[in-house]
């Protein structure tokens, strides 16, 4: 291709340097005159750099390869500017703003001599206080005068302008693959709606003729998006229309032209095609019925696009569309498969909002618990009443039964005053009678009246039990909005265990039951990432080779059991593998060789099996990038513990492995035991408790011990059924007073066991006062954390409850410092990795694939959030997608490579981008690895491990 030939795409850079030229000045005006400490300094040096870079990319993409050079050359210098006194930065400004004509010089004559030689001499000025070394300008004055390499991008472009795209059935399919991730689809489906609300509008202004610059750019971006999105999760219709719309919109975001009105109302239709499927996805509307001939209009608009007949076409023209051949079978409505429940729709509630609702049901809870306790305290006194108002009824009648007997004598004593009338022929009263009459008349109203208040607190009661139901079902569906099943990391989990498989040489399956368990999915995300590193260990730890199974007489294949159940309301989370089991020879040899215990020290094996629940712990020589990458099983039991659970760990050498995890379903609602210690009522939620014992069962015995928690106590052990337990005293542990001591008085106590990390160990309580489930609130931002507490809940009367963390308050761990150390060593050997792309679901996705390979990972929405995140996270690789907003790919990668602490940084750049032309540049931009989607799961840990590697060997290099 000679240079007449690329002269079209000279002028249009020229076009686009003009254009730019007015900003660039605007920044050099910035640079000048802002102060030293100003940060208008720094923004306006980050802009021109950030242009200039784009200006190199588009003389590489039309073959000016010296030019690129020349504006990476320049950019190399910019950062010395800024350091520069003032007076000094504005005649360097001055001389900055000089380069727009000489490049303008060039690209009318690429071939001029003097032309590169005067852009090579521009950047040897001594004004910029950076010299230019010599042997690089005359390498540039090569480069800037070799003729232009042809662009093979474009020519791919005009070689592809005859093969038209053309439409199958299965390009509108909205089938959603059985391996997708569940997770990365619910984040697609979370993000599309908002995506598709913009891209409406965005396509309502193309459609009137409103549209700009910057609402064809966003248009673009929001259907790269849905591409990247879609083929992540295997969506194809909205893959290919979201692929077919972005090449549309790509011409008319490069060539600033009115589109033609017909294709206006193409890309409307397609953006309420896009809605449609998207809410068809959700369960909010059916499927689309002209998603076909959509998608065929797009795509005729797209080959009028590489055909270059978009440009002649008038403000009125069409195009025309291929109809369907009668041979090629007419879409299906039911292109996903019919759910086993109907589907219904959903409603977007932010979680601030359920929230509230939580805690006004927790107030209303508590204010029904004081009624219930009020109407008690009402019924009680109304029965007392009702007693009191019999005995009094009984002593009016004996004193009615005086009196007429007492009138009846005084009237026999008066018989001889008057002898015409006996005594029982007329009644005599006196004003005693007339008293006692009164009274026995007031006695029976009262009575009366206190059968009404009986009657009507009876109905009381009634309403305030009716009451209470109702609010005990208003807080179970306020709760079921944070519940979800456990399976849906079933495919998180699966995959997983593929992977770690693939790396290591193995076979297993992986059997998930209970999966239709509901828990609260807070707790939910929480447990992942125990649940995959336990995974990894069991397979990379645990199943043998297959050959080593085979010889001990093991099918090839191991198998993992992963089930979960429910106990009250805890959940228990059991995993077993048929593996070769802990090694409890090394796990003691390493103890030994990290101070963790003495040698002499002599230890049970589920002793030895909760040392691998120290932080740091592992039995492995060497890191490795599998199962624990340094970090050891501390994970497992730091994640449980920051949802209130525990971690039990049981194996039988060459059986197996088993981990049982226990926790409560949700951290709103808990189940609790009621106890009174040190005259103080506390709370202990239920799965902490293995069992509760009145007083007088079981046996006290003292025995000397060391290592025990002083609390008073130590030494003690609760005798039951065969079995000791180590005995401590709950008031003493929350610090309250306690008498000394004694085999009496322990045994007149009631015991409680507790489930701990240390095993099973008692406590010794005052009283059990009751069993009840309550609403668990915060301690408040002024008491953060506090030890060995939960939360707070309210009771009935309106007195505060602590929720103790008993597990916490009994840990005793061995050897604190040597544990800290591996602590501190475990956490060196994490490694870290930033992932940068603009679309939330591709990023989502492509972080929890990393996080579930044990890696630390953080996003970041484009270039400019990347070099922010890197002020405060120190990654060891960057994983970054191309086109980006604000600063793309390449820009982000030659940012890195000019900075010092970032120079050596892998960078592995993932694109849709598959031409070598793409290729050439990122590599040149200083990417190392260059991923084009679509790509596997395993092909992208390869190159991760790969990148790795290399970082890791440079940094052993490095300091010599």
């Amino acid at each position: 291709m000679s240079i007449e030939a690329l002269t079209p795409f000279f002028s249009e850079m020229r076009k686009e340097l003009a254009q730019t030229t007015a900003d660039f000045q605007r920044w050099t005006n910035a640079m000048a005159t802002a102060a030293n400490d100003d940060p208008q300094l720094m923004e306006a040096l980050e802009d021109y750099a950030t242009q200039l870079e784009r200006t190199g990319q588009t003389a590489g993409l039309i073959g000016l390869t010296g030019l690129g050079a020349w504006c990476v050359a320049l950019n190399g210098i910019l950062p010395g500017i800024i350091f520069l006194q003032q007076d000094a930065r504005a005649l360097a400004c001055r001389h900055l703003a000089a380069w727009p004509a000489l490049v303008d010089g060039y690209l009318q004559d690429p071939a001029n001599f003097n032309a590169s030689m005067a852009l090579a001499e521009y950047l040897s000025n001594p004004l910029f206080a950076q010299s230019f070394d010599e042997s690089a300008r005359l390498d540039l004055i090569e480069l800037l005068t070799t003729p232009p390499l042809e662009p093979e991008e474009l020519v791919a472009q005009l070689d592809g302008a005859d093969m038209p795209a053309s439409v199958s059935i299965e390009d509108i399919s909205l089938a959603v693959p059985e391996n997708a991730d569940r997770e990365v689809y619910d984040a697609f489906l979370d993000e599309a709606p908002g995506s598709v609300e913009q891209f409406a509008v965005l396509t309502s202004r193309i459609a009137a003729g409103h549209a700009d610059i910057d609402d064809m750019r966003g248009a673009k971006r929001i259907a790269h998006s849905f591409k990247g999105s879609a083929s992540i999760v295997g969506i194809r219709g909205v893959a290919a229309l979201g692929h077919h719309t972005e090449d549309v919109l790509e011409y008319f975001e490069k060539n600033p032209v009115k589109p033609p009105r017909a294709l206006g109302r193409s890309l409307v239709m397609a953006s309420d095609c896009l809605a449609q499927m998207v809410g068809y996805l959700r369960g909010d509307e059916d499927q689309p019925e002209n998603s076909f001939e959509v998608l065929n209009q797009i795509v005729a608009w797209a080959n009028k696009v590489k055909s270059g007949d978009i440009a002649n076409m008038t403000d009125d023209g069409d195009v025309e569309v291929q109809p369907a051949s009668h041979d090629v079978p007419q879409p299906e409505l039911s292109a996903v498969p019919a759910p086993e429940i109907e589907a219904q729709a959903t409603l977007r509630v932010p979680v601030n909002t359920v929230d509230e609702i939580f805690r006004l049901v927790g107030e209303m809870t508590a204010v029904i618990a004081r009624v219930e306790s009020q109407v008690a305290n009402l019924t009680a006194r109304a029965a007392a009443l009702l007693s009191h108002n019999y005995a009094l009824r009984q002593q009016v009648t004996d004193i009615e039964k005086i009196v007429m007997l007492r009138g009846l004598s005084l009237a026999r004593t008066d018989t001889g005053k008057d002898g015409s009338f006996d005594p029982l022929e007329l009644d005599r009263y006196t004003e005693l009678h007339g008293v006692t009459q009164a009274l026995v008349e007031v006695t029976a109203d009262a009575r009366e009246m206190t059968g009404s208040l009986e009657a009507g607190v009876s109905s009381l009661r009634s309403e305030v039990v009716q009451q209470a139901s109702i609010n005990k079902e208003l807080q179970y569906q306020v709760a079921a909005t944070r519940l979800a099943p456990a399976s849906v990391l079933t495919a998180r989990l699966m995959r997983n265990v593929r992977q770690t498989c693939q790396q290591t040489g193995k076979q297993a399956r992986l059997v998930i039951t209970g999966g239709e368990i509901q828990i609260d999915g807070d707790v939910l995300n929480k447990l992942a990432d125990p649940l995959l590193h336990i995974l990894r260990n069991a397979v990379d730890h645990g199943i043998e080779l297959p050959e080593e199974r085979t010889i001990a007489g093991k099918p090839p294949e191991g198998t993992v059991k992963l089930d979960f159940s429910r106990q009250g309301s805890g959940i228990i989370v059991t995993i077993r593998d048929d593996g070769r089991g802990l090694d409890y020879a090394r796990i003691r040899a390493k103890a030994v060789e990290r101070n963790l215990i003495r040698e002499e020290q002599q230890l049970t094996y589920p002793e030895l099996a909760r040392l691998v629940l120290l932080p740091g712990f592992s039995t492995r020589d060497q890191v490795n990038e599998i199962s624990g990458r340094g970090v050891g099983l501390d994970v497992v039991a730091s994640r449980l513990a920051n949802i209130k659970g525990t971690v039990e760990l049981g194996s039988e050498p060459g059986n197996g492995c088993e981990v049982v995890l226990r926790f409560q379903a949700s951290l709103v609602t808990q189940h609790t035991l009621l106890v009174e210690a040190g005259e103080q009522v506390f709370a202990i939620p239920i799965h902490y408790i293995k069992e509760a014992f009145p007083a007088g069962l079981g046996r006290i015995h003292y025995a000397e011990t060391t290592g025990e928690k002083n609390t008073g106590s130590a030494g003690w052990q609760f005798i039951m059924r065969d079995e000791s337990f180590p005995l401590h005293d709950l008031s003493l542990l929350t610090g309250y007073p306690s008498p000394p001591p004694g085999s009496e008085r322990f045994a007149a106590m009631p015991k409680v066991l507790i489930r701990t990390i240390d095993g099973i160990k008692a406590i010794l309580v005052d009283k059990l006062i009751d069993s009840r489930s309550v609403m668990v609130k915060s301690t408040g931002k002024y008491l953060p954390r506090v030890h060995g507490l939960s939360g707070v809940t309210i009771l009935g009367d309106g007195s505060l409850v602590p929720l103790l963390n008993v597990p916490e308050l009994l840990a005793s761990p061995i050897a604190v410092k040597a544990a800290a150390d591996l602590a501190a060593a475990a956490r060196r050997h994490v490694r870290r990795i930033l992932v940068v792309d603009d679309s939330l679901s591709v990023r989502r996705g492509l972080m929890q694939l990393l996080q579930d390979a044990a890696y630390e990972v953080k996003g970041a929405g484009d270039g400019m959030e990347a070099i922010r995140v890197l002020k405060s996270f120190d990654p060891h690789i960057i994983c970054t997608d191309l086109e980006m907003p604000n600063m793309n790919g390449m820009e982000l990668a030659q940012h890195l490579r000019l900075e010092k602490t970032t120079r050596h940084l892998p960078i592995i750049m993932i694109t849709s981008r598959s031409t070598e032309k793409h290729r050439e540049q990122a590599l040149r931009a200083g990417v190392d690895i260059y991923l084009t989607k679509p790509y596997t799961d395993t092909d992208l840990l390869r190159h991760v491990h790969a990148a790795l590697q290399a970082g890791s060997a440079h940094e052993k290099v490095a300091p010599a």
